[in-house]
């Protein structure tokens, strides 16, 4: 018979029953602790591991796998030294080895991975570091965050606050940033050079601390008002500085911060003196004739319809003296142009020396002038100037020791009796003129209707070019353009011709606009230029970009752009495939209708080019607004470049001009190799001209095109 257990032992059978229940509930907290942490440690939306302390993976999640491109097993394989950039290695070991020492918790690092790729990734990296009960190291915790993007942003940022340094260092304007007291944070070096200041003495600064306040007060306004609106200010100022008078544009603009707050301000100023010097050569250059420096015909149609408003509105007579010179070619021919130019200069100190104060002479072109006569008493007035002007004239001139002879034929026109306007009195005279030249030269006669035979030959070419367009009897010929530096082509002028008529397009084109048919005929100019284009296509050639001219009357219908396009549509053709060239007289007939039309000819990818540049009317202080392409200079400058320093100077000014607004230029008359030298030495980047190519019919480009590597321009 058993004995019954004793109650000592009842109760260690309960106690040990009771641990064991605790010991069951240990376990399952412990599990389910455990199973958290699994459950954390593996859908954790950043990397985590856990490291032995040799550096080896103990354990690793699917987010770190997936960084560093790693398969679980692969990357366990390895230790966090394999997958550290070289360059990031010590420091990680060293915080490593304080934190095994005791001297810190835990760290935080920014570094960089090697992925299986190859390719770099930059990560946030936070170690703790897990110990035994007795204190001893067990193995570190790591937390690592992706934060390439971040990093690239950043480096991406410094790379273009690197840039923009680097643009203001060596920008040739000034660039102040001031806070939002106005005191100078940051100056450029080209501050310092303009000032002659080192950059310290501007730094912590207000402009009124270190300038006179007469010289900065022009540009105050705009640059609290910058501050205070936040709206960019421009201004244009004239100031004396230690260089000179200068004229300058300084444009302030607003810095904000994230909330849209000014916290600063830039200032940007650019020396606009030698541009506005340029564009006042310039404009003398249009003005006036390159060669006399008289007034041109630009300035006698701009001039003259102010004083016949006048001579209408005081009811007193006027007149024009158009004056040719008698035997000047016989003198061109025999002794050169650099004798005749010679001539021609002394003829205007002539001209202007016989004249009285209150009247103005003018060179039309080649050997012609002109004498606008604002009042007079009566027509007798107009013949006693002729007539001074005759005996001038006849006096000998003397040019490098030879004694020249000359005369002149001087035809008068009275307003209101011959005409109302310059053009009708500038006909008249020149009728004139021309009948003192039947009666023998050297003399003057006054306009009569009997002798307008002139006039009649012009009513005539008139009447011939009405049917023109309808007999098929106009042609296009294509003259080249190549680029300097490389003698590449660039495209292709087509040039009207009327070859049954035996008459150049200087007479027969303002015969056409006289009768309105310009526009047809400018029409046609478009349609067969697309035709050509696209025949050339078909056979073989590149897309060659045809440029043609466009009159003003074709200009001002309101159907142009539709037209221009519509012609591309049928055709075919990009809008590249057409340029419009236009002359200064054209663009501005209703400027600011004309800035209109060409905005959107170029966005619809039409080019734009300014013709014959210097020979019309003036429009330089329109040339920032025009959206153009390309500007040409006329022939009448490039072709006395080694002769005539005035047209050097002039052609200078333009390419200077062209290359501050960014615009293509083209030196037209290209005739010979000095020529090409010249304009090259320049700048200009483009030429036309016989050097490279005569005009050629259609068929003749191709032939040419097709050998162009032997007529491709030389470059040196």
């Amino acid at each position: 018979m058993n004995a019954s257990p004793s109650p000592a032992d009842a109760d260690l059978a309960c106690e040990l029953e009771r641990c064991r229940s605790e010991l069951a509930k240990v376990r399952h907290a412990h599990r389910a602790l455990q199973m958290k942490f699994e459950a954390a440690f593996e859908q954790s939306a950043v990397g985590m591991a856990l490291v032995d302390l040799d550096g080896r993976w103990l354990e690793v999640n699917d987010a770190l796998c997936r960084m560093v491109g790693y398969e679980r097993d692969g990357l366990l394989k390895l230790g966090f030294q394999d997958i550290t950039h070289p360059e990031d290695l010590a420091e990680d070991l060293a915080l490593v080895e304080r934190m095994l020492r005791g001297e810190i918790s835990d760290y935080f690092l920014e570094k960089r991975y090697i992925r299986k790729d190859r390719s770099l990734l930059w990560i946030r990296l936070s170690v703790t570091l897990a110990r035994e009960a007795s204190g001893a190291p067990r193995h570190f915790v790591s937390v690592i965050e992706n934060i390439n993007h971040q990093k690239l942003a950043e480096q991406a940022l410094a790379a273009s606050e690197a840039r923009f340094r680097t643009a203001f260092d060596h920008m040739p304007d000034v660039v102040v940033i001031y806070d939002r007291e106005l005191r100078i944070q940051y100056v450029n070096p080209a501050t310092a050079n303009t000032t002659g200041m080192p950059p310290d003495a501007f730094i912590g600064k207000r402009e009124d601390e270190i300038f006179p306040k007469e010289l900065i007060t022009p540009w105050q306004p705009a640059l609290r008002t910058a501050r205070d609106f936040g709206m960019v200010q421009s201004v244009e100022v004239d100031v004396t500085l230690a260089t000179g008078r200068r004229n300058l544009s300084i444009t302030c603009v607003p810095i904000l911060n994230a909330q849209g707050e000014v916290y600063e301000i830039m200032g940007v100023t650019h020396d606009l003196t030698d541009r506005r010097k340029a564009e006042q050569d310039a404009v003398k250059a249009a003005l006036h004739d390159r060669l006399t420096g008289l007034p041109n015909r630009v300035l006698l149609f701009e001039y003259s319809a102010h004083v016949f408003d006048q001579a209408a509105r005081q009811q007193h007579e006027g007149g024009v003296l158009f004056i040719d010179l008698d035997r000047f070619k016989p003198i061109n021919d025999l002794h050169g142009h650099l004798v005749g130019d010679a001539v021609l200069r002394e003829v205007a100190r002539r001209i202007s020396s016989q004249i009285r104060k209150s009247d103005l002479a003018f060179r039309i072109g080649g050997d012609e002038f002109l004498v606008l006569l604002p009042q007079l008493a009566n027509s007798a007035e107009a013949a006693q100037i002729a007539q001074r002007l005759l005996q001038s004239l006849a006096e000998p001139i003397l040019v490098e020791g030879i004694e020249l002879q000359l005369s002149g034929s001087i035809g008068i026109s009275v307003f209101p009796r011959d005409g109302m306007d310059v053009q009708s009195l500038v006909n008249a005279a020149d009728s004139a003129m021309y009948h003192a030249k039947q009666l023998g030269k050297n003399n003057w006669q006054y306009f009569a209707a009997e002798l307008s035979g002139r006039m009649h030959a012009l009513i005539s070419l008139q009447d011939r070019v009405r049917g023109a367009l309808r007999r098929r009897e106009f042609r296009l010929v294509f003259q080249p353009l190549v680029d300097l530096g490389t003698g590449e082509l660039k495209g292709v002028e087509a040039l009207l011709r009327w070859p049954a008529s035996g008459v150049g397009p200087d007479q027969f084109i303002p015969a056409a606009e006289a009768v309105g048919q310009i526009i047809p005929i400018g029409d046609w100019v478009m349609q067969e230029a697309c035709r050509t284009h696209k025949r050339w296509l078909e056979h073989g050639l590149p897309a060659i970009p045809i440029a043609v001219n466009v009159s003003a009357l074709q200009m001002r219908q309101r159907d142009f752009r539709l037209k221009v396009l519509g012609v591309l549509r049928r055709q075919r053709l990009p809008p590249a495939a057409l340029q419009i060239e236009l002359t200064e007289s054209t663009l501005l007939e209703d400027i600011d209708y004309t800035i209109y039309l060409l905005s959107k000819l170029r966005q619809d990818g039409v080019r734009i080019s300014l013709d014959d540049f210097g020979t019309g009317y003036s429009s330089l202080s329109y040339l920032s607004r025009l959206p153009l392409d390309k500007i040409k200079i006329d022939k009448s400058f490039t072709r006395h470049l080694t002769t005539d320093p005035t047209s050097r100077a002039v052609t200078e000014a333009i390419i200077t001009l062209s290359q501050r607004l960014g615009l293509e230029i083209v030196a037209e008359g290209i005739e010979t190799q000095v020529m090409l030298d010249e304009v090259r030495r320049l700048g200009c980047g483009q030429m036309q001209g016989n050097l490279v190519s005569t005009p050629l019919s259609a068929e003749q480009f191709e032939a040419w095109f097709a050998e162009r590597d032997r007529t491709r321009l030389p470059v040196r």
